[in-house]
């Protein structure tokens, strides 16, 4: 791996005011990586692949036509993942009071978008490996918060009374695939940006822009192309960090980006510490906008959320 400083000169970093919004621009290095991201996302015959059961589950969700049985037959054709459907589907996580005997039963009492939640979840967590010595990159904790900002993108579309798009778990569970992608392929920029974007007090996707010229959110939907998933998806895994200025504030990538960051604000603090901070940010009361629950109320119901999520994850594990 080439050092530290050796990688920030072949990646051209430059400082540049803070006025200077232009963090975007793409000069020759910049346009080299891109490509070579790029590159490696689209041809690589080892990068991870979605496994087809979950596209076919997807895409029968999806389906007006389609119906339980369909579901219920493609998902039975991968017998160790009906196993774990129907093993998830009884235990604790759920609480459901009587046994589930079977995967039409399970679908009945859970809903076909909880089962394509559970399917995706199952498919995706184990399909990257683990960097070990590369990077400070922690695999677990990628899937505990990108599980939680699924759960959190859901929470905050029933809290504020929005209706709730069908996409926003899995949406929400790969928003941050893109940073997989650098972990395993490019782990020195990934480092890079990680030592950066602490030295400068920014966040990741800023320190990505500034020295790459795409964040990880773009490399992800990159990545969600390749796996043909769902467009609303694949733009929100893109936009939850940049995005158009005149993106609606309650569009699924601002949602996403808004359970990011509250992710962040919750971790290891009490109901009423973070409701005490989000009280002080601005940010957050005008986008919060006394919609729905108060925020206190909200919170509480996030925090459940997050702990639905962390349960699932040692399941599945």
């Amino acid at each position: 791996m080439r050092s530290i400083s050796s990688l920030k000169k072949s990646l051209s970093v430059k400082e540049t005011p803070e006025t200077d919004q232009d963090s975007t621009a793409i000069g020759p290095d910049k346009a080299r990586i891109i490509e070579e991201i790029r590159k490696t996302i689209y041809e690589v015959r080892d990068l991870p692949t979605l496994p087809t059961i979950a596209h076919e589950v997807c895409r029968l969700i999806g389906d007006p036509n389609s119906s339980m049985v369909d579901l219920v037959e493609v998902i039975e054709e991968d017998v160790p993942l009906s196993g774990r459907v129907l093993r998830i589907a009884n235990s604790a996580y759920y609480g459901v009071p009587r046994k589930i005997d079977n995967l039409k039963m399970a679908l009945v009492i859970l809903g076909m978008n909880e089962i394509n939640n559970l399917v995706t979840t199952i498919s995706v967590l184990n399909l990257f490996p683990q960097q070990s010595g590369k990077t400070t990159f922690d695999l677990n904790a990628f899937w505990r918060h990108s599980a939680a900002c699924a759960e959190l993108s859901v929470g905050l579309f029933e809290g504020l009374g929005l209706p709730c798009p069908s996409s926003t778990y899995i949406a929400g569970l790969l928003h941050d695939v893109g940073k997989l992608v650098l972990n395993q392929y490019f782990p020195e920029y990934l480092l890079t940006c990680i030592n950066y974007a602490e030295e400068h007090h920014i966040t990741l996707a800023e320190a990505e822009l500034k020295l790459i010229g795409v964040d990880h959110g773009h490399i992800g939907s990159w990545l969600s192309k390749r796996w043909n998933v769902p467009d609303e998806i694949t733009k929100a895994i893109a936009q939850h960090h940049v995005r158009p200025s005149d993106t609606h504030p309650y569009d699924l990538p601002a949602v996403i980006d808004q359970a990011d960051r509250l992710f962040y604000v919750m971790e290891g603090r009490s109901t009423e510490e973070a409701v005490e901070l989000l009280g002080k940010d601005s940010a957050w009361e005008a986008w919060h906008a006394n919609r729905g629950r108060s925020t206190p109320e909200l919170i509480k119901l996030l925090y459940e959320r997050i702990e639905r999520s962390l349960k699932l994850v040692k399941i599945i594990d």
